[in-house]
């Protein structure tokens, strides 16, 4: 049971200006979820992030309180890996339809 966590994503929620019912949806959580984070439980990482997104809030200052500087939008978004890409050497063909598919 995590008290600041739940503290710290209640400031989140009220800065967002909606209830957390709303807050939920838009975020794409389950509202017993959320209810549950505002009652002492961490997330998983997935959801973690969801709620970092819709809150505007660093999923570090989330979990601990603390800020890094110059930290951005407060999320890590990734450039999706490409597995298997370059591995073997593909067919014209093939080069052509995984671009497609990327």
């Amino acid at each position: 049971m995590n008290k600041q966590f739940s503290l710290r994503l209640g400031r989140a929620i009220q800065a967002v200006g909606i209830n957390p019912t709303q807050f939920a949806y838009k975020a794409g959580v389950p509202q017993g979820t959320i209810s549950k984070c505002l009652n002492g439980h961490v997330p998983t990482a997935k959801i973690l992030l969801r709620i970092s997104k819709m809150s505007g809030k660093s999923v570090d200052w989330l979990l601990t309180g603390k800020e890094k500087k110059g930290s951005g939008e407060g999320y890590v978004a990734e450039k999706a890996a490409r597995y298997g890409h370059g591995q073997r050497k593909l067919k014209a063909a093939d080069e052509i339809w995984i671009d497609k598919l990327l």
